[in-house]
């Protein structure tokens, strides 16, 4: 440090000295301002309780006044109080409460005067908890009640008490009856007022007991109060050079400037920490109690930092300002380095000090920032420097809030002084917020100091480094944006225990493999804890190119460094050095503007694969980013969302808590843990709530409406699987409608059961898609539930209950078919069964089983009939699917009706639980439920609006939940809805109908309410409620506290309002003509849809029912003589009309006089009206959308306006005036176009009308065509249909031919009127045929062409606007092939699109003049592909891609000459023919390289024009077969479709084919596949002419319910086809009609194939060769394997070894190679790994030239194996250990070196050299097992069997015997000599039971010997009990 520097800290410290000796210690000690001698004279309050007290003597005259000083630290303590001792209250009946008292209150005075509610309160002064002395003195006049108060010397106060003015005081206070105490400091327990206990001292207590005579106070109680006022710090100074504080209860050391601290100065070691700008500290400056305003404050602290900006010190508040004033205080310190100086800034109110101070503070050196406010002077110190400003405002206090922030904070409030935000880097050290030191107060832990944004405080001053992002959530990202460079890096560490993340994404500019420009993407993720990159064109989404690094787990909460980089069109990674070679993505390749870390974009990926971890240190083209900067200070191009700084603080969570539920995967979150329940059936927080609905009726009742394959979970979110149903919606039962479930099961429709042929059976049924489990579910849950049975016979006898057994899923016994009352009698739905009557006639039983405890049918025993009369007798079976509907918990016998919206039920409280229930009304607004509780708690379901409902709940006197629910419809619609509400830890899932939502709340499973429940009404005794109705409605299905409440038993007689049921009147539906029935629920109102149409209390009435049809004849119209009244003509005019003609006269009405009104339809699209106004016509058009479509308009014509479906038009003459004179030529000039004949003379009164035109001499408009109905006018309907029977042309009624459909494919239907007929406009479309059902394609084979000649009219005929497009779809060949020409014949010009393997080539010749354009790619797919060419001018364009893709692939664009196409008049589809072009290019000329097309091509499309005037369809024309200038050359062109035009929705699920395809519109559902091979059939007896099958069953004992033993028989059906998979199990016997005779021959040939079969056994036996057989003990079963060393190193087989025994290893000598050479090649391995096991490869082994497959360690962890000195490898078999071992022995008895002896004579070489006879010394290896595995001589007629020295797990040794199947490879003499022929089998499947030793065997002890290849024991004999050689 400098000298400089030194100085400026010494003169700092001396000039912070002075400060507090002159200053803030004078203020914060200041001597008593009044009386000093009170210190010794008062009384000292310390602790809680402690207070004096006296009782005065009053009278009831007498005023009151009291006097005192005080002192205190503390801004609330109770000062003192009157108030009046027990009384009885019969006494004095006027008294309620009194108490007078005076208390401060967040730093100023408070008087308060309360009698009986009635209350004054009286503030004064300001900031009084200084610790100075204040004196003040309160007086009382009783005769007026008038209150003052004087405070030290300010002003007095005052205020006439409101209880003088409105109660008799004298009388309520009768002080000579009542006794009253004054207490001062506190109160005792029994006073019931809440009070603060004042710390401090007072004095001078002073009393006026009578008039004008005060006396010091004697208290007469004085409790834990010390006498004078103590101050603690006089005595010795504790604090040594620091300054003492008094408490009053304790003591405080301020060692501000005296380089100390500690809780008595004691140490010299300073505290410092180090900030890395995501921490912070808080001081809590006093609780919310304590808010005060203060006058004298200290601020500061010593810094350090190399950043130029930073937040150093954060205090701001607002206060009331009391002392009588109003409003609020605004007051700030705040101090920050910005830019390296120091600004810091004072405010009080509007007056804002501000102080900038020093130069490069950031120099990372110490800087010592003090802040003093001392009443008006603000001072400003930095390094001894000081700046001093004066406050103009007069309310110069500061009123901070409780917390000050210092070295940063989170959120701050925009506030003027606050140049930055940015949280403090560095270091700080002698931080004190007055006579606190911050630092010392956190190292001791005490709770007013807190760190923030990290765990931990870092000690000691440091240098920060590698500060790191934080990814909280999945989503946080960071945005780095404008880059756009070829040569681009990027680097950085990250740290996650995510396992599955999207760490970075780049955006791709590139060139794809045509040369085209392409974008695209890189994602670099962590795939399964490994890092792995992808690269993405944008338009190819499936062009993913993945690369997985080496095995690097970067998912273990460790720090890894990714590196990525791009050059030359390149990109390679590296995680922690370890890299891949680099991926190419295209030449060219460019970062295209940004790079986003943590997420991406353009793409729809999953909430949760965003990065949750820490990145650091990233360097994004050798430029590091700061974290800090780049959080507070972002630059232009770099945006994040939702990144903190907290030091990465990462825990995996999921280590701690496994809260995720149903297979849901745990993610750690920052804070906690999530759950992807993405691969759930599950949702929530903690996938707890059920995905899906519990059956299908809970999806009707929801809102699905329509039929399909649905998921449901029967047991909602308990551990029971979702499954897969069929759902028929809209079943309707005791009138409500529901959503049926339908489960399929296996047995096939007529399975044959019985049969002259068939044996008894057991048949096993299995449900499509659904176990017992979720079938019993199901069942429980349903109302109703029911399954068809039906039996069908000839003379084949059902007889239930003996020859007939069903059983349903659960055991329960069925028998009986088609009845449903519960007495379970055998018989049928009739009583007796048809079939029971053994007549030779076809019969059949049939019914509904309905007993939901019995359903579903599970299992069908069938025994088979013993009489049958004719071999045709059979029985065949049908059962049908498992139907359930309705829900047991919402029936609606379980409902109430509320007829008022003032009636409701009281019902037991919700205490535990889920709730819901449904309901039905008409009202938009009503309270459907409220749950109440003592504590104030609620929760309530509102209907909030005619589609949402509301659901909120109050906990703890806070509202934790308010949700509206919006329904997808009206929930004011009459019908049932349902509300639900979940209750989960955390979350609760509210419900309405199909909308369902989660939300969040503070409280979980402690929600409790102890009230009652309301139900469907109002509350009276809750007022706010009030303005609320009840429900008038219905409710039903209240489901809480765990089950279903039954309402009906809650209605009793006394209650008329509420009703039993739901007492519908709507339904059924009264109203008619498609009118709303409002429920009255004891009435009801009919509101009609159409008013001027129907009329009538159920809308009964429909005028429209008088329709008739106008078939446009010229004398089909109406000519009516309406009435004699032309006034008529004034009234209302009602009718409906429809027409498709674009101008028509509809009517024209006349009178006598010449007056009329005239509609008629113009222009197709307009209405026009026309009257007479005396003599002129007045005309008004209307414009009517959709006039000419078939649609019925409804007119309604009124003197001022007219309406037209309801749209209204004024008349823009309303003031019509009619001719009152008749005249012959009223209109002359006027454009009449309707003259009726008008004679000399007027005629008598008439109104005369024509009707749907008029006569050819009247007008010249054109006749109407179409329906007219209703006609009415004023109240008269004119009977259309009546008039029309004298008329030719009039049709009764309206016959519509433009049915729903009808035509096809965007074909446009015309009505033809008159029979029901129409026509289909297929113009706008690329179909034909009558209902354009005819696709415009045609298929190609390469020797077809379509050739359409055509004659350009108009500006078709010369044109640079052309465009032209057409689908194809093909598999190319080898040859270009030609699909398109458009040529003109007579100049020559023409455009060919021609398509090879790679491109679309399109030439054009203009004016002699050719031009080409290529679009690449690979259209020779088999996919349909879109071609479009279009052109204006020079430019042309053209685009080809496939067809869902067109619309988003980039158009090529080319220049060329702006010439005029001229008379192009012929195409050709699909190739080319001689003779048409002459000039074209040679290659289209060449055969071998031009073809025609072979393919599909549709839609071909020619618009020589823009506006579409004239369109060329070559292959429309073609399937319309209406223009003779088309022919097609060559074979016939049939239809096809390259593209799917099928409507998904429409397609039906098939009931037996797989997989099926039924897709739900709103779930997108599709039923899984099922492979329906039919039931399991098990044979449980022999029938009449069954003969047990062979040996190719699997036969067990069964035990029937006789008891006898029977033979059983499964098989398992393969296809559908085989209902009777009777025929795949039984062999001979099959479900048709066998003859006696087929049986014979076939039992013939069977038993002289067995006698063959014997014979030949028999000869093969006398020839085998007899074996010695060797028992041969052995402990590791993997010896066995041939290609094994035996002496390896292994792995122990069993969990646990077994403990060590002596005992004897003992094998047969063929055990030795027949084990293997038997029993077939090993299992399958991977990697040369027997599946299921562990291994591990012996070290030494490794890197030899013998890598051999290792299987399980010995206990004593040997790793040598035993090696073959003679083949120079280890040993691979048995044999060759025992050959080894006779070396070695050999070699010691000869004295040699068994390492350089080499045997002369092998084992295979000649004789066997271990004499069974003579040797008897077996040898021993050292390695045993429990189990002896024995191989049985082939002469042997026992079974092989397998025995154990100790009880063994049968399971266990069929395990190790599997293991023996392993692949031979013997190839030692010993194996030569023993092994078996590889015919014979060996048979283990007997093998199970351990057997004994048997005597006949020869054993050799091979135990001892060890396993090194240095053998040194040698093998002892030992000679075995009852051993007996076998020759």
């Amino acid at each position: 440090m400098d000298q400089r520097y030194s100085c400026n800290s010494l003169i700092g410290r001396l000039l912070l000295l002075l400060i507090w000796t002159s200053g803030y210690l004078t203020l914060e000690s200041t001597t008593p301002s009044v009386n000093p001698h009170l210190s010794s004279s008062g009384w000292t309050f310390s602790r809680n309780q402690s207070f004096v007290a006296f009782s005065p003597n009053l009278t009831l005259e007498q005023d009151q006044e009291i006097m005192f000083n005080f002192r205190t630290r503390s801004p609330n303590g109770l000062l003192f109080c009157h108030l009046v001792e027990q009384f009885n209250q019969s006494v004095h009946p006027l008294l309620r409460n009194y108490h007078f008292c005076a208390e401060l209150s967040h730093g100023y005075l408070q008087v308060k005067y309360n009698l009986n509610q009635k209350s004054d309160i009286l503030e004064l002064g300001r900031a009084l908890n200084d610790d100075s002395w204040h004196l003040v003195d309160i007086f009382l006049e009783t005769s007026s009640g008038k209150l003052v108060v004087s405070l030290d010397d300010l002003p007095s106060t005052s205020l006439y008490l409101r209880a003088y003015t409105h109660l008799d005081v004298k009388t309520i206070l009768d002080w000579t009856r009542l006794r009253s105490m004054v207490s001062f400091a506190g109160l005792t327990h029994a006073v019931p007022i809440e009070h603060h206990q004042f710390i401090g001292c007072l004095s001078s207590l002073k009393y006026r007991e009578l008039i004008e005579v005060t006396w010091e106070v004697s208290p007469t109680i004085v409790m834990q109060a010390t006498p004078g006022c103590v101050d603690l710090c006089q005595e010795n100074n504790p604090c040594g050079e620091g300054w003492c504080v008094n408490l009053y209860s304790s003591i405080h050391c301020d060692c501000f400037s005296v380089g100390r601290e500690g809780d008595r100065c004691q140490y010299s070691n300073i505290t410092e920490i180090t900030l890395h700008g995501y921490e912070w500290l808080t001081y809590q400056l006093y609780s919310e109690q304590e808010k005060t305003l203060r006058d004298r404050n200290r601020f500061s602290l010593q810094f350090k930092s190399d950043r130029g900006s930073g937040v150093l010190l954060y205090a701001v508040g607002s206060i009331d300002i009391g002392g009588g004033v109003s409003g609020q205080h605004h007051s700030h310190v705040i101090a920050s380095v910005h830019q390296g100086t120091v600004k810091a800034s004072v405010a009080f109110g509007y007056d804002i000090l501000e102080q900038t101070m020093g130069v490069s503070v950031d120099d990372n050196r110490w800087h010592n920032l003090t802040i003093v406010h001392e009443t008006v002077k603000v001072e400003f110190y930095l390094d001894g420097k000081r700046f001093v400003h004066v406050t103009t405002n007069d309310l110069y206090y500061l009123g901070l809030d409780p917390f000050i922030y210092i070295g940063g904070g989170k959120n701050f409030v925009q506030t003027l002084g606050l140049q930055v935000r940015q949280n403090f880097v560095g270091c700080l050290k002698n931080v004190y917020v007055n006579d606190r030191s911050i630092l010392n107060d956190l190292r001791s832990n005490i709770s007013t100091s807190t760190l923030h944004g990290n765990t931990e405080v870092q000690y000691g001053c440091h240098r920060v480094s590698n500060i790191s992002l934080t990814f909280p959530r999945s989503k946080s990202i960071l945005y780095l944006s404008g880059y756009y460079d070829s040569v681009f890096n990027v680097q950085f560490d990250f740290r996650t225990v995510r396992e599955t993340a999207l760490l970075l994404y780049l955006k791709i500019q590139t060139i794809d493999l045509f040369g085209y420009p392409a974008k695209g993407f890189v994602e670099v993720w962590i795939n399964k804890t490994l890092p792995m990159m992808k690269f993405v064109r944008t338009m190819y989404y499936d062009s993913i190119a993945n690369v997985s690094l080496l095995h690097v787990n970067v998912s273990n909460n460790q720090w890894h460094t990714l590196s990525l980089q791009l050059k030359d069109g390149q990109v390679k990674i590296s995680v922690d050095n370890l890299a891949l070679p680099s991926l190419f993505i295209g030449n060219g390749s460019t970062i295209d503007k940004s790079i986003t870390i943590g997420y991406g974009f353009h793409r729809n990926y999953d909430d949760f694969v965003g990065f949750v971890g820490c990145i650091r240190n990233v360097i994004v083209q050798k430029e590091f980013l700061d974290p800090i900067n780049l959080m507070e200070r972002p630059s232009s191009g770099v945006s994040q969302t939702g990144l903190i700084l907290d030091g990465c603080k990462l825990v995996n969570h999921c280590l701690v808590h496994q809260h995720c539920q149903h297979g849901g995967q745990c993610l750690s979150d920052w804070d906690g843990v999530s759950c992807d329940c993405s691969s759930s059936a599950y949702q929530g927080k903690y996938c707890q709530f059920a995905r899906y609905r519990s059956s299908c009726d809970s999806y009707y009742q929801s809102g699905w409406r329509r039929s399909g394959v649905y998921v449901i979970d029967v047991d909602g979110s308990g551990p029971v699987e979702p499954t897969y149903v069929s759902c028929q919606m809209g079943i309707g039962t005791e009138g409500d409608y529901y959503g049926q479930t339908v489960v399929e099961h296996n047995l096939h429709i007529q399975t044959q059961v019985r049969g002259i042929t068939l044996p008894d059976m057991r048949i096993r049924l299995t449900y499509r898609e659904m176990g017992f489990v979720e079938l019993q579910q199901l069942t429980k849950i349903s109302s109703w539930c029911e399954q068809y049975i039906q039996y069908n016979c000839l003379n084949a006898p059902l007889r239930l209950s003996n020859l007939t057994h069903f059983k349903s899923i659960d055991g329960g016994v069925v028998q009986y078919i088609g009845k449903t009352d519960p007495e379970f009698t055998p018989g049928c739905s009739m009583g007796t069964c048809n079939c029971d009557n053994e007549d030779l006639v076809a019969q059949e039983d049939g019914g509904y089983n309905r007993i939901k405890s019995q359903l579903p049918i599970g299992e069908i025993t069938v025994y088979q009939y013993t009489d049958f009369k004719t071999p045709d007798s059979k029985g065949t079976l049908s059962i049908g699917p498992l139907k359930c509907w309705g829900n047991k918990d919402s029936l609606s016998s379980s409902s109430v009706t509320f007829v008022t919206e003032d009636s409701f039920l009281k019902l037991p409280g919700w205490v535990y639980g889920d709730l819901e229930f449904s309901f039905r009304t008409h009202q938009s607004s009503a309270l459907l439920l409220y749950q109440s509780s003592s504590n104030g708690d609620w929760f309530k379901v509102t209907l909030e609006a005619e589609d949402a409902i509301k659901m909120e709940m109050q906990i703890k006197g806070k509202v934790i939940l308010s949700e509206t629910l919006d329904a997808n419809s009206l929930v004011n619609d009459g019908d049932w809805h349902r509300v639900t509400f979940e209750l989960s830890s955390h979350e609760v899932r509210c419900g309405l109908d199909s909308q369902r939502r989660i939300v969040t709340i503070p409280f979980h499973n402690n929600i409790t309410f102890d009230g009652l429940l309301y139900l469907g009404g109002k509350l009276y005794s809750y007022g706010s409620y009030n303005n609320l109705p009840g429900l008038i409605g219905c409710v039903k299905g209240l489901v809480y506290n765990g089950k279903l409440r039954d309402l009906t038993f809650d209605v009793y007689d006394d209650m008329p309002n509420i009703l039993s049921g739901c007492r519908r009147h709507c339904s059924p539906d009264p109203c008619q003509n498609g009118a709303l029935c409002v429920e009255k629920w004891n009435n009801y109102q009919c509101i009609c849809t159409n008013k001027w149409a129907h009329s009538g209390h159920s809308c009964e009435t429909n005028i429209n029912e008088n329709a008739v049809t106008i078939t446009g004849d010229s004398t089909a119209f109406f000519d009516l003589r309406v009435s004699s009244n032309p006034l008529e003509m004034e009234e209302r005019i009602i009718f409906s009309f429809r027409t498709q003609v674009y101008k028509a006269l509809i009517f024209y009405m006349y009178d006598e006089l010449n007056n009329f009104i005239q509609l008629e339809v113009v222009e197709g699209k307009k209405l026009r009206f026309t009257r007479n106004n005396f003599q002129q016509i007045f005309h008004q058009d209307i414009e009517v959308p959709g006039i000419i479509q078939p649609t019925w308009k409804q007119v309604v014509l009124e003197p001022t306006k007219i309406i037209v479906d309801g749209t209204v038009t004024f008349l823009s003459l309303s003031n019509n005036k009619l001719e009152s004179s008749y005249r012959i030529d009223p209109f002359a000039g006027e454009g009449e176009t309707v003259s009726p004949p008008r004679p000399a003379e007027m005629l008598p009164p008439f109104l005369r009308m024509y009707l749907g035109g008029a006569p050819v001499n009247v007008t010249s408009l054109e006749k109407y065509g179409g329906c007219i109905r209703g006609f009415k006018i004023g109240d008269r309907l004119l009977d259309l249909q009546e008039h029309s029977k004298s008329v030719e042309g009039l049709k009764k009624g309206c016959k519509k031919g433009c049915t729903k459909n009808l035509c096809l494919n965007g074909g446009v239907c015309i009505e033809r009127w008159g029979e029901g007929h129409y026509e289909c406009d297929c113009s706008h479309s690329n179909f034909a045929g009558k209902q354009c059902e005819l696709e415009a394609s045609g298929i190609f084979t390469g020797q077809s062409v379509v050739h359409y000649n055509f004659i350009p009219l108009g500006e078709a005929a010369k044109t640079n606007k052309e465009q032209f497009s057409f689908i194809f779809k093909t598999n190319c060949t080898d040859k270009t092939m030609v699909l398109l020409v458009i040529l003109s014949k007579n100049r020559g010009d023409y455009i060919i699109v021609s398509l090879s393997t790679s491109f679309v080539r399109a030439v054009w010749n203009l004016q002699k003049r050719l031009y080409e354009e290529k679009v690449k790619g690979n259209f020779c797919d088999g996919t349909a592909h879109k071609f479009i060419y279009k052109r204006e001018g020079e430019e042309m364009w053209m685009k080809a891609a496939d067809i869902h893709s067109v619309d988003r692939s980039d158009w090529r664009r080319k220049f060329i000459t702006n010439t005029l196409l001229e008379d192009m008049d012929t195409m050709l589809v699909g190739g080319l023919i001689p003779g048409v072009l002459s000039d074209m290019e040679s290659q289209y000329k060449d055969p071998n390289k031009t073809g025609n097309f072979t393919g599909c091509i549709s839609e071909v499309t020619y618009v020589p024009v823009n506006e579409r005037t004239f369109v060329v369809q070559p292959m429309k024309e073609l399937r319309d077969l209406k223009n003779g200038s088309i022919t097609v050359h060559g074979p016939d062109v049939p239809q096809c479709s390259p593209v799917d035009y099928h409507d998904p929705l429409l397609t039906s699920e098939p009931t037996t084919s797989v997989p099926t395809t039924s897709v739900h519109s709103t779930l997108g559902v599709t039923m899984p596949p099922w492979d329906i091979r039919g039931p399991d059939i098990y044979v449980i007896g022999i029938g009449n002419n069954f003969t047990t099958p062979g040996p190719t069953t699997t036969t067990s004992s069964t035990t029937t319910s006789t008891t006898e033993m029977v033979t059983t028989v499964m098989y398992h059906p393969t296809t559908e086809q085989e209902p009777a998979n009777v025929t795949l199990l039984l062999g001979q016997i099959t479900a048709a009609t066998v003859s006696s005779m087929t049986i014979l021959i076939v039992s013939c040939v069977v038993t002289l194939m067995c006698l063959i079969a014997i014979l030949i056994a028999v000869i093969m036996r006398k020839k085998r060769k007899r074996y010695v057989t060797y028992d041969v003990r052995k402990k590791y079963i993997d010896d066995f394997e041939m290609k094994e060393p035996l002496n390896h190193n292994m792995e122990t087989y069993s969990p646990t070894s077994p403990p060590p025994k002596k005992d004897i290893h003992i094998a047969t000598w063929d055990e030795f190679s027949m084990v293997s050479a038997t029993l077939g090649p090993n299992k399958k391995k991977q990697n040369g790994i027997t599946p299921g096991k562990v291994h591990t490869l012996p070290a030494d082994l490794r890197n030899t030239e013998y890598p051999v497959q290792t299987t399980f360690l010995p206990e004593d962890g040997v790793k040598h194996p035993v090696y073959n000195r003679k083949k120079n490898r280890p040993a691979s078999s048995i044999s060759e250990v025992l050959e080894e071992m006779e070396r070695q022995q050999k070699a010691k008895e000869l004295g040699l070196d068994p390492e350089q002896f080499e045997d002369p004579k092998s084992h295979g070489e000649g004789e066997l050299e271990w004499d069974p006879l003579v040797d008897r010394t077996p040898l021993t290896l050292g390695i045993h097992h429990d189990t002896i595995y024995e191989t049985q001589d082939e002469d042997s007629d026992s079974k092989s069997r397998a025995t154990s020295s100790e009880s063994e797990d049968p399971l266990k040794v069929l395990d190790q015997q599997e293991d023996l199947l392993q692949e031979y490879n013997g190839d030692s003499g010993y194996e030569a000599e023993s092994q078996r022929n590889g015919d014979d089998d060996l048979d283990l499947g007997e093998s199970l039971t351990p057997p004994t030793p048997d005597s006949s065997k020869l054993y050799y002890d091979i135990t001892g010997v060890p396993e090194s290849p240095k053998c040194t024991s040698t093998p002892y004999r030992l000679i075995i009990e009852s051993e007996e050689q076998f020759v």
